[in-house]
């Protein structure tokens, strides 16, 4: 054969269109001729030399398997697939999961799939045409309209959907609802944000005692219109040291009278402080404050609170505990938490041992943390970063201070914020019986 086929003329089908052709002479010929066959079939089909000969050798063999089948060589029929197991639980699902998930009220997967399972009995008998069309939000109503008529092989496969696959499908859903309804922020904020680096936890330094973390506790009742107060909270990673403030609002003159005070009570130079992207935090008026006072101003990552850990811990023991979740709103709450909340905090840093963690290993399988057991006030005598004139001044405010009575006081104050938020709704007589 003097002529060379280029590759790519024939199809993998055709090359095997050959094949077969020519197993029948290849069968019946002599060595030179089987030789030549070979040659000038590796020419044609550019497929390897023993490739080639299997399939001349293999085509129109009889084999018969142990059930007694029985099977004929043929090149051109193959059976080629996909590795791995089909996939039962595909897109087209996704319109009837989806509608179920908005109809569930957007709850997790795991409940999803037990929200199906449990109410399969009304929901496989479809939704009528008019409880879909009465559906107050115009986006849930389109989404729910695959609930009409759900077919019966659908109806099997939610029957049989896990919890992971769930979430598998409604992944990108979610992910373009979390878009859709994120809030939209300041003109200036992505511009001042900018100026900000972000510092997840891992990253924080260890050891240089002055780096804080900055938090607000939002005493709003849950309504987040209008105008309420807020609890301040700056954490030191490094010894556990507390400070919280009430703030009147969220305008940046009270946030930066608050870190004021706190700069100024801390027995430590912040160096550092690690707030959320609050706006009471991401303001002009904060970035120039830190520059004056020559702080670095690091913030969390959106959607992830825990960069803020030591400080999001204590909301609920510091705060929550104490003052509950109801709405402060009036001045005279406001007076009562701007008392309140450093009495707490006195409490807490001279009196109340924290759990520090000082050591985590791990061993094979199994993670060791070790802990150390003491108050802020012990830690920060500890320290040999501390000048010694700043202790000797601890020892002198901790030897003024009584806890029973910073106790009884904290309790009186509790006692008066709960007697306000009653005459804010409906105004009676004060007990002046504090006991």
């Amino acid at each position: 054969m003097v002529i060379v086929t280029p590759e790519g003329v024939y199809t993998m089908q055709s090359k095997r269109s050959i094949i077969k052709t020519n197993a029948k002479l290849y069968c019946k010929a002599a060595r030179p001729l089987k030789t030549q066959i070979l040659d000038e079939l590796v020419k044609t089909t550019h497929l390897h030399r023993k490739y080639v000969n299997t399939l001349l050798k293999r085509t129109g063999k009889v084999y018969y398997t142990p059930q007694g089948i029985k099977l004929v060589g043929d090149p051109t029929v193959t059976y080629v697939h996909k590795r791995g197991r089909k996939k039962k639980y595909t897109q087209d699902l996704l319109p009837w999961l989806k509608a179920l998930w908005v109809l569930s009220h957007y709850r997790s997967s795991l409940h999803l799939k037990a929200f199906i399972v449990h109410n399969q009995s009304w929901i496989f008998a479809g939704l009528p045409k008019q409880t879909v069309d009465e559906f107050p939000p115009k986006h849930e109503r389109l989404d729910l309209r695959p609930l009409q008529a759900i077919p019966d092989a659908i109806k099997e496969l939610l029957t049989t959907i896990s919890s992971a696959t769930i979430e598998r499908l409604l992944k990108p859903v979610k992910e373009h609802y979390k878009l859709k309804h994120r809030y939209r922020p300041h003109p200036r904020a992505s511009v001042l944000k900018k100026q900000i680096p972000v510092e997840p936890h891992y990253d924080k330094p260890r050891g240089k005692i002055g780096y804080t973390e900055t938090d607000t506790v939002h005493l709003s009742g849950g309504r987040m219109e209008g105008g309420y107060c807020l609890a301040l909270g700056d954490v030191e990673i490094n010894l556990a040291w507390c400070e919280y403030r009430a703030l009147r609002n969220r305008a940046h003159i009270w946030t930066e009278k608050a870190l004021t005070d706190i700069d100024q009570t801390v027995p430590f130079r912040v160096h550092t402080r690690h707030p959320d992207g609050g706006s009471e935090f991401i303001n002009e008026a904060l970035v120039v404050y830190v520059q004056k006072h020559n702080i670095r101003y690091v913030r969390s990552r959106a959607y992830h609170k825990n960069d803020n850990p030591a400080v999001e811990s204590r909301h609920f023991t510091l705060v929550r505990s104490y003052v509950g979740y109801r709405r402060y709103d009036t001045d005279a709450e406001f007076k009562i938490l701007a008392e309140l909340l450093p009495l707490i905090s006195l409490m807490h840093n001279y009196f109340t041992p924290t759990m520090l963690l000082v050591k985590k290993a791990r061993v094979g399988g199994k993670v060791y943390k070790a802990y150390d057991m003491n108050t802020p006030y012990n830690r920060t005598l500890k320290a040999e970063t501390i000048a010694p004139q700043v202790k000797q001044k601890l020892q002198e405010r901790k030897a003024k201070l009584y806890y029973p009575e910073l106790l009884r006081k904290v309790l009186q104050l509790t006692k008066k914020l709960d007697q306000a938020y009653r005459n804010k709704y409906n105004p009676f007589p004060e007990d002046d019986d504090d006991n």
